[in-house]
């Protein structure tokens, strides 16, 4: 319930916003964020750093909230690559830890994510200053659900106690995938917030993923993916987005 709370107060926060805005750069510089407290945008980010890195740009947000990194930005790119780095997520390939602790890190990052995309949705104004970085944001939060899920399977075949104690938890890591790819699929009906090239970089990536983990959506699950899709595609005005979810349907 917290979880589904949760994507629905992020997807409130996007239908409040009805339009993009201009690719004008605002942000900071590197030396300027690392003067605030950031991490060093050049090495692999923890998950203190990722926290150390939300509570200081919540509050540039407070005070400035045009000047957060943006992507493929001259002046701060680097930062913002480095929030959706999937090499910080590279501990779930770390044998030194256990399937347990994977598990109880990868859950925290999901909740980083969504403060994230909270943190680069304009509440107060109609149009969406940071488009294109949120496009790179949902496209984060499917990897990390991805990995999630990875985890889970593992676990799944464990035979280790403390594993198996914790295998009646991925029900619920299933229904957390399937909120993430409900709640993207309902932002890109809103097509007018982002670029073209973007909406197709997010429907690729997404498709794919769905096409990945088809095989466990059964029943009601797999009904409810494929209505949205067949909502998004009547809603869409791209052709690009069309086709490749017509395809995704077909597949399913």
């Amino acid at each position: 319930m917290k979880y589904t709370t949760s994507i629905f107060l992020m997807l409130l926060l996007i239908t409040c916003s009805c339009a993009k805005t201009s690719n004008q750069d605002h942000s900071l510089t590197p030396d300027e964020y690392l003067n605030f407290g950031m991490p060093d945008y050049s090495k692999i980010w923890s998950y203190d750093d990722y926290r150390n890195a939300c509570d200081i740009l919540g509050d540039i947000k407070a005070t400035n909230p045009l000047s957060l990194p943006k992507k493929s930005s001259d002046r701060s790119g680097m930062y913002f690559d480095r929030i959706i780095n999937p090499d910080n997520l590279d501990f779930v390939q770390d044998e030194s830890l256990s399937l347990q602790q994977k598990a109880y890190k990868i859950q925290s990052y999901k909740h980083i994510q969504e403060f994230l995309i909270k943190i680069y949705t304009d509440l107060d104004s109609t149009e969406q200053y940071y488009h294109r970085e949120l496009i790179d944001l949902y496209i984060f939060s499917i990897s990390i659900a991805q990995n999630m899920l990875d985890i889970g399977y593992q676990i799944n075949e464990s035979v280790n106690e403390n594993d198996m104690v914790m295998q009646s938890g991925f029900p619920g890591i299933q229904s957390r995938y399937i909120n993430t790819v409900s709640f993207i699929l309902e932002i890109q009906e809103r097509d007018s917030l982002f670029e073209p090239e973007d909406l197709e970089r997010l429907s690729d990536f997404l498709s794919s993923s769905i096409l990945l983990n088809k095989d466990w959506m059964e029943g009601s699950a797999i009904e409810d993916v494929k209505q949205q899709v067949q909502k998004l595609i009547d809603n869409s005005s791209s052709e690009y987005v069309i086709k490749q979810y017509n395809n995704l349907i077909e597949s399913l």
